[in-house]
């Protein structure tokens, strides 16, 4: 992922700055709560031995995978009334992309799908969309 791969870029032959690895965290977007949990497994590892980019990689995994769940709940359709999946994010972290893909993945299972935009900060997100929705609908 190309979080991971900044991390270690970043941090490569270098002594960690706590600092600066939890400032770069929270810029990830992972949240200040899961930022801290990683930075304090990371202390307590430094006790040990010298981190390095590949640790903070390797904890980083470890704890996000903690959080989420290793068989996550189908996403079923409701008999005759339309399911609505809203997706938020901040700008950059694949929204749309991942939009389309989720739309691909119900039009193979003979679901019908609407995608709306509301993206009213990005000029071009609305015709990015519209582009992703002709790709879903004719495959």
């Amino acid at each position: 992922m190309k979080f991971f791969k900044n991390i270690i870029d970043r941090f490569a032959g270098k002594p960690v700055d706590w600092d600066e690895l939890e400032e770069a965290l929270i810029r990830s977007d992972i949240g200040v709560p899961m930022t801290l949990r990683i930075v304090k497994q990371l202390q307590e590892r430094d006790t040990r031995s010298r981190i390095t980019a590949n640790d903070i990689s390797e904890v980083a995994q470890e704890e996000i995978g903690r959080v989420l769940p290793i068989n996550p709940p189908r996403i079923r359709p409701l008999p005759a009334h339309p399911k609505v999946i809203l997706i938020v994010g901040v700008n950059g972290t694949g929204k749309t992309t991942s939009t389309a893909k989720l739309a691909h993945f119900f039009k193979t299972r003979r679901h019908t799908v609407l995608l709306a935009a509301a993206d009213t900060f990005r000029a071009a997100a609305i015709e990015q969309l519209g582009i992703w929705a002709e790709r879903v609908a004719w495959r």
